[in-house]
């Protein structure tokens, strides 16, 4: 088996005109995902089949509970769990670079 070592932030690049994500690691329900947002840019409403937690790499983003309309603001290094089928949507309040775990 050959091994790899990168810098989590350089797996990924910005986009202007969408958000960009690249699946790291998947096995059933299980995830790990690194997303790139822009400023302004949207994820809008979904939910996670599965407990899961976010670590923000850079930047800043407001997580947003739709059910009782509770915002969350997660800033660069802090990291945030949340349970399954709880849907949200984030914002990008700064370019955000985050890893993104399904447990």
């Amino acid at each position: 088996m050959n091994y790899k070592k990168e810098k989590i932030e350089e797996l990924i690049d910005f986009c202007d005109e969408h958000i960009s994500s690249n699946v790291l690691l998947k096995n059933g329900d299980c995830l790990a995902l690194i997303i790139a947002l822009k400023k302004h840019q949207k994820m809008q409403e979904h939910f996670s089949p599965v407990d899961a937690f976010i670590y923000l790499i850079e930047g800043e983003i407001e997580f947003h509970f739709t059910k009782t309309n509770e915002t969350k603001e997660i800033k660069k290094n802090e990291i945030f769990f949340f349970k399954a089928n709880e849907k949200h949507d984030i914002t990008a309040k700064k370019d955000t670079k985050m890893l993104v775990i399904r447990i």
